[in-house]
C-alpha cells in the first residue's frame, strides 16, 4: 500500500460492500459518483466474484458509453474495460469435467454449484438451488439473482461454452471435503479457490484474482496502483486491498479481513448505509 497522490480509479466489491443486505444500492448517489468521475476523467471498477451479466444488469444504465465503469469479474477470471473484454482466464475443460464428477460423490453436496462462462452459466440438476429455485445461496440472493442466464443440466456435455469460474456454496458445511479432494487430485493443479468466508468457494485458474485484474486494467489505463482506492469486506478482496494505494474495509467486514488493516481504513458507514458511495463522493469533492 503506497499512497502517491490523487485517486484516479476506485474499485469496489459488490456483495456486502457496495450492495446492501437486500442486493440494492443508492441509485441517486451512484449517478452522482459516475457523473463526477466522468467530469474528472476518472474510473470506477466493479471487482467481484459476480458474473459480468449481473454486473451489467446493475450498472450499465449509469454508463451507457462505457467510459467510466469497468469490471474485474468472476474473482479476476474475466476483465472488461468499458464494453470491451480485455481478458478471460478459461479453465481447462479436462479440469472442469473432473470437478463436475467429484461434486457428485461428495458426502455433503453443495447447496449450489454453478459453472460460469461469458454470457451463460450451468447448474447440475441434483442441487437444492435447482430443485427449489427460491433457495438463497449467498447473502439475500437465489441462483437467478446471481446468474441471470443460468441453465439446469444433467450431463457435463450440456456445458457449451468455455468456463472461467466454478462457484460452490454450502449452507451447512464448510466444503472442506471437496477442498481436500481438490488439493490431492493430480489432475487439478494450477487452480485457486478464493473464498469470501460466507460459505462460498470459487474455483478459478491460478493467477486469476482481483489484484491481477486491476493490474491488467491499470496497464491499459496507465494508472499506477498508488492512485487507486479499493473497497472490500471479505478475504477474496485481500490481494486487491493490499495492491492499491488507499484500501478501505467495511465495518461489516469479516473479522479475518479486519486483522490486516488499521481501524483508520474503515469506512464511516457499512454496506447498508452507503459506506462506499459516501466515501467516494467525499474524496471526489475535496
Amino acid at each position: 500500500m503506497t499512497e502517491t497522490g490523487t485517486i484516479r480509479l476506485f474499485a469496489s466489491d459488490m456483495d456486502g460492500t457496495l450492495l446492501d443486505s437486500h442486493n440494492h444500492f443508492n441509485q441517486k448517489k451512484m449517478k452522482q459518483v459516475v457523473d463526477l468521475l466522468r467530469q474528472q476523467k476518472k474510473h470506477f471498477v466493479l471487482a467481484t466474484g459476480n458474473q459480468a451479466m449481473r454486473i451489467n444488469k446493475f450498472f450499465s444504465p449509469f454508463d451507457p458509453q462505457g467510459d467510466v465503469i469497468s469490471m474485474v469479474a468472476e474473482n479476476g477470471a474475466y476483465i472488461q474495460k468499458g464494453h470491451q473484454r480485455l481478458h478471460q482466464s478459461v479453465i481447462n475443460p479436462i479440469k472442469v469435467r473432473r470437478i463436475y464428477d467429484l461434486l457428485q460423490v461428495l458426502d455433503t453436496k453443495p447447496t449450489s454449484a454453478v459453472f460460469a462462462g461469458e454470457g451463460s452459466s450451468f447448474a447440475p440438476d441434483w442441487q437444492e438451488s435447482v430443485q427449489n429455485p427460491k433457495t438463497q445461496i449467498f447473502f439475500a440472493g437465489t441462483i437467478s439473482d446471481f446468474y441471470p442466464n443460468w441453465q439446469a443440466i444433467d450431463s457435463f456435455y450440456q456445458i457449451t461454452i468455455p468456463i472461467d469460474k466454478i462457484s460452490l456454496n454450502w449452507k451447512q458445511d464448510s466444503g472442506q471435503q471437496f477442498l481436500d479432494m481438490l488439493e490431492n487430485d493430480p489432475l487439478l493443479t494450477g487452480l485457486r479457490t478464493p473464498t469470501s468466508g460466507f460459505g462460498a468457494i470459487d474455483i478459478v485458474n491460478a493467477g486469476a484474482d482481483k489484484a491481477t485484474g486491476l493490474q491488467r486494467l491499470a496497464n491499459d489505463l496507465k494508472i499506477p496502483a498508488g492512485q487507486m482506492a479499493a473497497f472490500g469486506d471479505g478475504l477474496n478482496d485481500l490481494e486487491m486491498l493490499q495492491y492499491v494505494g488507499q484500501p478501505y474495509i467495511m465495518p461489516n467486514s469479516q473479522a479475518e479481513l479486519k486483522q490486516y488493516f488499521d481501524k483508520s481504513r474503515l469506512t464511516a458507514a457499512d454496506n447498508n448505509h452507503d459506506g462506499v458511495l459516501d466515501t467516494i463522493l467525499a474524496i471526489l469533492s475535496r
